[in-house]
């Protein structure tokens, strides 16, 4: 049985506002920060913000693995966030690193972090790739080009959603470049 969702493409509107409203506000901060912040600071939770940024990094590669072994869908989210924690891990190594310790630091990030969320990202691609042709090409009816031409409509725009999370008549009719 389908389920009626009131259409409100007033709902979308309001998520690209609030997201334009979002990076006006960070760029603001950003310069902010960058005119006021001291050259050096000592942190008093040194030890329990490395260790606590450690913790989420190896929560997100036992999600991952959880993911892949599950041949789970999720590992899209769980490797994105892995990846861009790696990323995070690397540049905080670097410039937060003492001239004594710059090396080993560089070197980490460049052979180590940096190459496994290139792997990680590699990884949700194929899975994106794949699901591509497999999902999104049965409801549109041919494979499209790239994520970058792929379009949807909001969930608070479409006419109807079935019980299973199919697309509505609405979404099938739009054609992708």
């Amino acid at each position: 049985m389908d389920n009626v969702e009131q259409a409100n493409p007033r709902v979308r509107l309001r998520v690209v506002q609030a997201l334009v409203v979002a990076c006006f506000g960070l760029f603001a901060w950003i310069i902010l920060l960058g005119l006021t912040l001291p050259k050096r600071y000592d942190a008093a939770h040194w030890n329990l913000a490395w260790v606590g940024f450690d913790v989420a990094l190896l929560v997100g590669l036992a999600a991952t693995a959880w993911a892949a072994w599950r041949r789970r869908a999720i590992i899209v989210i769980f490797a994105t966030i892995t990846a861009t924690l790696m990323c995070a891990d690397a540049w905080f190594d670097i410039t937060t690193a003492r001239s004594t310790d710059l090396g080993v630091s560089v070197a980490q990030a460049v052979l180590v972090e940096l190459p496994f969320a290139y792997f990680l990202f590699h990884v949700v691609g194929r899975v994106i790739r794949f699901s591509r042709g497999t999902i999104w090409s049965d409801q549109l009816g041919t494979r499209p080009r790239s994520l970058w031409t792929v379009e949807f409509r909001h969930p608070s725009e479409q006419d109807r959603v079935s019980a299973s999370g199919q697309l509505g008549n609405a979404a099938a009719d739009e054609s992708v470049d």
